[in-house]
């Protein structure tokens, strides 16, 4: 594997930068930068459609906010559904059938083992506490050999019938805010490539994750509209400008709220509400 692939399938496989977190989150809201109860938000997550919760994945406090915040909603009796970019939507069945009790967590880990390269207890209690609880689980992410054949030579590679096992409406339009953004966090490291192309390359294979994960996100509105789905997703997916961004551009009107973690880029008052509702900070180790 060429130096500066190898490089970029990292970042695009983890999408994080390295952070630590314990216990005793503080949470600030971004548009006037007060901190507020994790009560307060819930009381604005209950009024949206839709919660997306940043996450560095093998930080473990960022999980342990994420399952907090779904108890809390499953605490209030709301028509809920967790969508995690971990699964794929082409293991739906799979998932489903672990969330139903017909498939046992022994039968299910090596599912996730080829889902998802970070270890099953880092998300354990959030697939056990929707399992026994019974609220359904959506696989979000495209299949990812059609992540990597996009990453290493651009999304006019995917043939027709691999555009087929793309959610319907799947597109990789780099006409997006999301495209800036990326720039922002990641242009540097890529800046000497001949041409730009990895770059442009990780660009798509990150707008084809999202446009996937927010097409995966409307195919399940569509059957059950009345339903409140938490999207759990690293950071980069889950700011504004990125899954939020794309449904609103096939047509969704969806109410969101964004709570992320406190990585640099948000820090020192860098996080603009046009990104991001709440930021979770955490005491340092």
């Amino acid at each position: 594997m060429p130096k500066t692939f190898a490089l970029f399938f990292v970042m695009l496989c983890t999408l994080t930068l390295p952070h630590s977190a314990r216990a005793g989150q503080t949470i600030t809201r971004v548009s006037d930068r007060q901190t507020v109860t994790l009560q307060q938000v819930i009381t604005k997550a209950e009024a949206a459609d839709l919660v997306l919760i940043g996450e560095v994945h093998d930080a473990t406090r960022h999980h342990d906010l994420q399952l907090e915040v779904i108890r809390e909603l499953r605490a209030r009796k709301l028509p809920l559904a967790i969508g995690v970019e971990v699964m794929q939507s082409d293991c739906q069945k799979e998932l489903d059938a672990f969330i139903a009790g017909t498939m046992s967590e022994a039968e299910f880990r090596p599912v996730f083992a080829r889902n998802w390269s970070y270890d099953w207890s880092l998300y354990r209690d959030i697939f056990m506490f929707a399992r026994e609880n019974r609220i359904p689980m959506i696989g979000l992410n495209v299949p990812k050999e059609l992540v990597i054949k996009v990453s290493r030579s651009g999304y006019a590679s995917l043939t027709p019938e691999e555009r087929k096992n793309l959610p319907e409406g799947t597109s990789c339009d780099l006409n997006n805010p999301h495209t800036d953004f990326l720039k922002q966090s990641f242009g540097e490291i890529f800046k000497h490539n001949a041409k730009g192309r990895v770059f442009q390359y990780f660009c798509e294979a990150q707008t084809l994750r999202n446009s996937g994960m927010a097409m995966s996100v409307s195919r399940y509105l569509k059957r059950a509209p009345k339903t409140k789905i938490v999207v759990l997703a690293g950071v980069w997916h889950a700011v504004k400008n990125a899954i939020p961004e794309q449904l609103a551009r096939d047509g969704a009107k969806l109410s969101t709220l964004v709570v992320m973690p406190e990585i640099k880029e948000f820090s020192d008052g860098k996080a603009s509400p046009d990104f991001v509702d709440y930021l979770a900070s955490f005491p340092s180790p």
